[in-house]
């Protein structure tokens, strides 16, 4: 590998964080100031977030004792966070090394075969973000692996998620019960 080209893949890795913090960090602390909500409880719903995905809705509302709105919102500023710096990785990861970039190579190859799958499988990330074992982050990976639109992924891959978080939400609320 080259060294220009290592250089672009340390700045895109930077870029990737950059984005990670001003979207998932950053601006649901401006938020949590604008709101009066104190920092160390945003921070911690942040936390939980990037921990326990969107079960971190049970933890904003019963042990933080945030606004259901609030948590929704913060929620999903750090879901899009994740996502955003998850594909610039990727992109770097399939720049870098020629195994990833053979491999996306073949599935593009292989996606070609089904056009359906190419224009509309994105739409299937709606419900990949709510299944416990694929989750939010498996969930970017396999769009990005089978090359679906980008911005068509990111926003199935949100759209998914506000309605997980927005049904745990509810379930929080005591809305809907659930039964094990």
């Amino acid at each position: 590998m080259d060294r220009s080209k290592a250089i672009d893949g340390i700045r895109k890795g930077f870029r990737a964080i950059a984005i990670a913090f001003v979207v998932a960090t950053l601006i649901p602390v401006l938020l949590g100031l604008l709101l009066s909500v104190p920092t160390p409880r945003v921070f911690s719903l942040i936390v939980s977030t990037l921990l326990l995905q969107a079960n971190a809705a049970f933890v904003g509302m019963g042990g933080l004792g945030l606004h259901p709105a609030f948590i929704l919102a913060v929620m999903t500023f750090v879901e899009l966070g994740i996502v955003l710096a998850l594909y610039e990785i990727l992109d770097v990861f399939a720049e870098q090394s020629e195994r990833v970039r053979r491999f996306t190579k073949s599935t593009e190859a292989k996606m070609e075969r089904y056009p359906i799958l190419q224009r509309y499988g994105a739409v299937t990330l709606i419900i990949l973000p709510m299944l416990p074992v694929i989750g939010l982050y498996s969930s970017v990976v396999i769009g990005w692996l089978l090359r679906w639109n980008k911005l068509q992924s990111v926003f199935f891959v949100t759209l998914g998620w506000i309605l997980v978080t927005g049904f745990l939400l509810l379930v929080a609320l005591g809305f809907v019960r659930v039964v094990f």
